[in-house]
């Protein structure tokens, strides 16, 4: 009597090989995306309806600056900002300067607390502007040790312009970049992609 050992189902065991395959993705694109989710900060918590661009921050030796210790000095060497002076406006005499603001829970931003960074800086091109950051501007961690980072760890940078004429011009559109904390950290959560090969110009002439 001879015995014929069983042939497996080609129909069973391609079927069940393809949801296995799958499976497995699926498990390893979830651990992959748990772990990005857990390491960065997600969308800032709040709203600027004058947000108008982004500021990119730059070092000394133009480079990008997208994250640090919350001590350093500074923080970051150059601003650079994507709107200009408005049309209507004398150009003459325009200034730019680089604040940090508060968020808050439950507060708009129009009401957000916050202070100067740096002193406001005369503008060769008011359609280009560019904050140079000295050494001796607040560190980020002055400026939360002043204004608590209390909403979720967040700081947001605003690029203010301003003309002798005008003032200070905070209730037009201006530039904005969002920061978080954590710890002795800060990192770049939204912020501009300008080149910064021009910083070490700027930040010399400076």
């Amino acid at each position: 009597m001879s015995t014929q050992l069983a042939r497996p189902n080609r129909r069973r065991v391609i079927p069940a090989l393809v949801v296995g395959v799958a499976i497995i993705a699926a498990l390893v694109y979830w651990r992959t995306s748990a772990s990005a989710d857990a390491g960065s900060p997600g969308a800032a918590p709040y709203d600027d309806p004058r947000a108008a661009g982004a500021i990119t921050l730059c070092s000394a030796d133009g480079k990008p600056v997208t994250e640090g210790s919350v001590d350093d000095r500074p923080f970051a060497a150059v601003a650079l900002g994507e709107t200009g002076l408005p049309a209507e406006l004398d150009p003459a005499g325009t200034v730019a300067t680089l604040f940090a603001y508060q968020p808050r829970e439950g507060v708009s931003a129009s009401e957000f607390s916050g202070t100067a960074i740096t002193a406001a800086g005369l503008q060769a091109d008011p359609a280009s502007p560019v904050v140079v950051v000295p050494d001796n501007a607040w560190s980020l961690g002055d400026f939360v040790a002043a204004y608590p980072a209390d909403l979720d760890g967040y700081v947001q940078l605003r690029l203010f312009l301003g003309t002798p004429a005008a003032g200070t011009l905070t209730d037009h559109p201006y530039d904005t970049a969002d920061l978080h904390i954590d710890g002795d950290r800060w990192e770049l959560v939204t912020g501009g992609s300008a080149s910064c090969a021009s910083a070490t110009q700027t930040s010399e002439e400076n």
